[in-house]
């Protein structure tokens, strides 16, 4: 039946009343029917002698039968203005609000950990963390009393990846490094341990900051036609691949609703394994002729292509022992789950939705060996070393060399240390804390080839701000080559700045 779901797809997609094709239940009178069919979803069901004869869709496609099912869908996203006023929440969890501040409030559907980097954040939609202006490390908030002005106590992450796609509509937003969460969801405070697929007519769980958190049955999978505000005015459909849950008379839930405006990235939870299955995108809009279901439909695109595609996994107890222990160490296992060396090739991003890495790794989808304006560069680039390093534990003693008396070029050198480079490594990782300019490079940083330690050194001064207004041009890996201590790596640097 997947193909025949593509063929219809591909067959009946382009029309403009065409809102989702999908395999599940029949629908008779306003009740589910244990029959399994092809379903066309469509903005508004019209008789017969109302359509001409291109128009009538057919009674069965490829041998399958076909039912037609009114209903549309959108994004539900709280707009900023009617925020409801809660309770701030001393740690963060799936369950909870969240959004950019002054644009609307949507649920972190689950806490998880970044594969590339092993730091935890929240996971939640595209629309609701990241949206048209979405620009990388945006400050993503926890959204608590009635009020759309930034507040710093809110401020609990920042975006680092995004997709909207056919796969889904997700995004991710690392927590701060003083940010405290639990790897919990909200309200009945269940620890997920695993994500798996969805099968038809299987009961979820919502976990959100509503009251209305009732239970919903899958009761199709295919492909669903959501509207999207992509950019400054303009408007885009967006075809999505997930699941169309709909409450149902049996199913106990507050106010008989099974979603609201809000619970956009809210995730959902099988009620009989607690695994993880899908993540909100969508709720059914009311229909001018009323509904041809009871109850009210939801999307959700399913949670295990989005995790993959983003290079997330679960957050566990043991990443919350892990973090909250000395230096924030990761324990063996998490290094072996996350690839911290990250340098891995993956096709280019789409222009219209980018696919950022941390800001001291953009330079590698960038020409690095570009000569300088005064000489022209013959070795060995940036670009052409993969940046496999490792960012140590700094649970040892630094072992200094013995200091000679301080030079002028010392000095300059200091003053780099202290108001660039330092705050730049702190800023790359946590670890880097108490490191002193007179260390030796490769006591905080490990790598197999020592090319790779000067490639890091050029991609962090390239991309972060911090060295910014003073005079520095594009710095190249071979502009350290020999350095063997921090301090050494910032005299380089001033060698490489103008000279009055």
């Amino acid at each position: 039946m997947d193909h025949t779901l593509e063929k219809a797809y591909q067959t009946f997609g382009h029309r403009s009343n065409f809102r989702g094709v999908d395999i599940g239940y029949r629908w008779r009178r306003g009740q589910r029917t244990e029959d399994i069919c092809l379903r066309m979803h469509v903005l508004r069901k019209l008789p017969l002698d109302a359509l001409l004869p291109s128009q009538v869709l057919p009674t069965h496609v490829d041998g399958v039968a076909l039912d037609v099912i009114e209903a549309s869908y959108q994004p539900s996203l709280e707009p900023g203005a009617a925020r409801r006023a809660s309770t701030r929440q001393p740690y963060t969890m799936g369950g909870l609000p969240c959004g950019r501040s002054g644009e609307g409030a949507g649920t972190i559907g689950l806490v998880v950990i970044d594969k590339t980097t092993g730091k935890p954040g929240i996971l939640s939609n595209w629309h609701v963390l990241a949206g048209p202006w979405a620009r990388h490390n945006d400050p993503i908030m926890q959204l608590a009393e009635r009020d759309d002005e930034f507040d710093p106590r809110n401020h609990i992450a920042n975006l680092k990846r995004w997709m909207l796609d056919r796969s889904g509509d997700a995004a991710l937003a690392e927590l701060l490094p003083d940010q405290p969460w639990l790897p919990l969801q909200f309200g009945g405070f269940e620890s997920i341990s695993q994500v798996r697929s969805a099968s038809l007519g299987e009961i979820l769980n919502k976990t959100s900051r509503a009251a209305n958190n009732g239970q919903a049955r899958v009761d199709g999978r295919g492909l669903y036609r959501l509207q999207y505000k992509t950019r400054q005015g303009t408007l885009e459909y967006r075809d999505i691949e997930g699941l169309n849950l709909v409450y149902e008379g049996d199913i106990p839930v507050s106010d008989g609703k099974v979603s609201c405006a809000g619970d956009s990235g809210a995730a959902w939870i099988s009620a009989a394994s607690g695994d993880a299955v899908a993540l909100q995108i969508g709720r059914q809009s009311a229909s001018p002729n009323g509904a041809s279901r009871t109850g009210q439909g939801v999307i959700a695109c399913e949670m295990g292509p989005i995790l993959n595609k983003l290079e997330l996994r679960l957050a566990s107890y043991e990443d919350l022992l892990a973090q909250n222990g000395q230096s924030a160490v990761l324990t063996h296992r998490q290094k072996t789950c996350a690839d911290l060396s990250y340098h891995s090739d993956e096709a280019l991003p789409s222009p219209l939705w980018p696919h950022p890495r941390h800001w001291a790794d953009v330079s590698l989808s960038q020409p690095q060996n570009l000569p300088r304006p005064d000489r022209t560069e013959t070795t060995t680039s940036a670009a052409q070393v993969v940046a496999m390093v490792r960012i140590l534990p700094n649970d040892h003693v630094p072992v200094l060399p013995h200091r000679e008396p301080a030079s002028p070029r010392s000095v300059i050198g200091h003053e780099i240390w202290q108001n660039r480079l330092c705050p730049a490594l702190l800023d790359y990782d946590p670890n880097f804390r108490g490191v002193l300019p007179e260390e030796t490079l490769t006591q905080r940083i490990s790598a197999a080839d020592e090319r790779n330690i000067y490639a890091f050194f050029s991609r962090l001064i390239n991309g972060s701000a911090r060295f910014d207004g003073i005079g520095l041009r594009h710095v190249l890996a071979s502009d350290f080559r020999g350095a063997t201590t921090y301090m050494q790596i910032c005299e380089r640097i001033d060698t490489l700045r103008p000279q009055p």
